[in-house]
């Protein structure tokens, strides 16, 4: 059962880190040689889809991160490099913590994405408003992509620590 559970939870962070990383680095890549109106179409339709996949993918880390936590033993523990303990007295208990905030703040940060920052990204003026209405709804959809670009940043910098962090718990912890 710890293998399996350390298998999900490895591909479950393969693809949400390889995602993050293919949107930042791959498509915004891409939009630079595309017209303006052709990257507005590949970012909703590619945002759209992977707002589902790293969500998924973030649930599913939790839930088998959670499982394996509450399978850790202190014979398991004992036997590994250092005999780390699971307390904040010692460095492989507040690097679990660590990782833990990190895990939270990846999974605030998508569902912000998904479910505030992209929605607001495809409201578009109506032919109603008044040139001042359109104005001002440009203006707001320039801001709503300036703090999607910083969430996506900032979402791909903390995902990498985190997998920098999960690979020093091998060792005894980071912290």
């Amino acid at each position: 059962m710890d293998t399996l559970l350390a298998t999900v939870h490895a591909l479950a962070w393969a693809v949400y880190v390889g995602g993050s990383i293919t949107m930042e680095w791959v498509l915004r890549y891409a939009q630079r040689t595309m017209p303006p109106s052709q990257v507005g179409v590949v970012c909703k339709n590619a945002g759209t889809r992977y707002r589902w996949f790293a969500l998924v993918s973030l649930l599913v880390i939790g839930a088998s991160g959670a499982a394996m936590f509450l399978r850790i033993d202190d014979a398991e523990l004992a036997a590994r490099a250092g005999s780390p303990e699971l307390s904040l007295g010692d460095s492989y208990g507040r690097t679990m913590l660590l990782l833990t905030v990190g895990w939270l703040a990846l999974a605030a940060t998508v569902a912000a994405m998904a479910f505030w920052l992209h929605p607001a990204q495809r409201k578009r003026s109506r032919p109603d408003m008044t040139s001042e209405a359109i104005a001002a709804e440009r203006l707001r959809i320039g801001r709503a992509i300036k703090q999607m670009d910083r969430a996506l940043k900032f979402e791909l910098v903390v995902s990498v620590i985190c997998i920098g962090i999960a690979a020093s718990l091998r060792t005894g912890g980071l912290i």
